[in-house]
């Protein structure tokens, strides 16, 4: 009888822990489930978590995440993802997350952040925070590369090859006809060994028709990935 009723008491406490019904990781840092149990709480057993084992960080948290606001979407979706910076690795808001678009639809609004390393960008980390049209947050997606900062020493990248030295060396050594300007960009690469700083060099040539994408490593002046879009 003893036996019967510690599994039952068990079995109940697995029924009735909502953590345990989300699909994020097992192993988390101890602030990141803290941060976790509160957004529970504060959401009614709304939420749900999705996690990315790759770089250890939610991809989706979903559920009635916030109370209603009048303030401006970036106001509401700056001031929430401060209560989650811990969550994504994020020590500064202000200075780790740009937002860089704001959409609005009927009843819904996308506030778009991109993740910033020493003022640059990082390549594809991006938050995406939906809300209705009352301030109320809905929805939180994207991927951040945690504590980069750290993998750096706290020190920022510096280019040893010009940005016109990329272009030439996205260009390869067959000469074609550009439909028009290069564009290139800076980012940071958190997928590669070191966190590499690059030049992302966007090339749109005339014969083929076709664009190209071409990751080039800042210091080496290797050509790291090239794209076609």
């Amino acid at each position: 009888m003893h036996k019967i009723l510690s599994l039952i008491l068990v079995m109940g406490v697995s029924l009735f822990n909502p953590l345990n019904t989300h699909t994020f990781a097992q192993e988390k840092p101890p602030k990141a489930t803290s941060v976790l149990n509160q957004l529970e709480k504060d959401s009614h057993g709304t939420m749900n978590v999705k996690w990315n084992p790759n770089v250890n960080t939610p991809s989706l948290i979903t559920g009635k995440l916030s109370l209603p606001s009048k303030h401006s979407p970036e106001w509401i979706a700056r001031g929430f993802l401060n209560k989650l910076r811990t969550l994504y690795g994020l020590q500064n808001l202000s200075r780790d997350l740009k937002a860089v678009k704001v959409e609005k639809k009927t009843n819904v609004i996308r506030v778009h952040f991109q993740h910033l390393l020493f003022q640059i960008p990082v390549w594809k980390d991006q938050l995406i925070v939906e809300m209705s049209s009352d301030g109320v947050i809905r929805k939180v997606e994207g991927t951040i590369h945690p504590n980069l900062e750290r993998q750096l020493f706290h020190r920022p990248m510096h280019a040893a090859i010009s940005e016109k030295q990329a272009i030439r060396r996205a260009k390869g050594l067959i000469p074609r006809e550009l439909a028009k300007e290069p564009e290139v960009e800076s980012y940071y690469l958190p997928t590669r060994p070191g966190t590499p700083l690059v030049y992302a060099v966007k090339l749109q040539y005339v014969t083929p028709d076709k664009t190209t994408l071409t990751l080039i490593h800042s210091l080496t002046g290797r050509i790291i990935e090239i794209q076609v879009l």
